[in-house]
């Protein structure tokens, strides 16, 4: 059985109208809510210029598994932050760009960013700290649903003469 703990996630970047349906459905999966009351998500709703930002108390292992799956597969940006669990894993915030991997940063239970003294020696300076502090205290941009246009490949042909 799982350990569950508090968890929140902020989703952001742009995404055709027509895969938000993909992503309301991996939400609906993962149970996750608009606020630490329970309010569940309005797929109608959507934040103007944050973004989006959704939560919940008792998260399987610290992670939204199929909300961040879907937003890795729809090149989503994503920023995660868990609780920990004792004996099991440290709190952390996990952030996302929309590519490549996750990158996991060790935090405290109030989402402030800890250095093991193998990564401050790593990291080899205090300017490569701070870089990395900024790096892990940004959240995504606000998420934008786009109308799809069809490609006139007639106006995509280069004009000889």
């Amino acid at each position: 059985m799982a350990d569950h703990v508090s968890a929140h996630i902020m989703i952001g970047g742009v995404l055709p109208r027509s895969q938000y349906p993909v992503l309301v459905q991996a939400i609906g999966n993962d149970n996750a809510a608009v606020d630490w009351d329970g309010t569940p998500f309005d797929p109608a709703c959507l934040p103007v210029n944050d973004p989006l930002t959704l939560m919940d108390h008792e998260v399987a292992n610290g992670c939204f598994e199929t909300i961040e799956l879907c937003c890795r597969r729809l090149g989503l940006h994503y920023v995660r932050w868990s609780g920990g669990y004792a004996g099991s894993f440290p709190s952390v915030r996990v952030i996302y760009r929309g590519h490549g991997e996750p990158r996991h940063y060790l935090t405290t239970e109030d989402d402030q960013q800890l250095f093991s003294i193998e990564r401050i020696r790593e990291l080899g300076g205090i300017a490569a700290i701070e870089t990395d502090y900024q790096l892990a205290r940004q959240n995504p941009p606000p998420l934008v649903l786009i109308d799809e246009e069809p490609i006139d490949e007639a106006m995509m042909e280069p004009v000889h003469g």
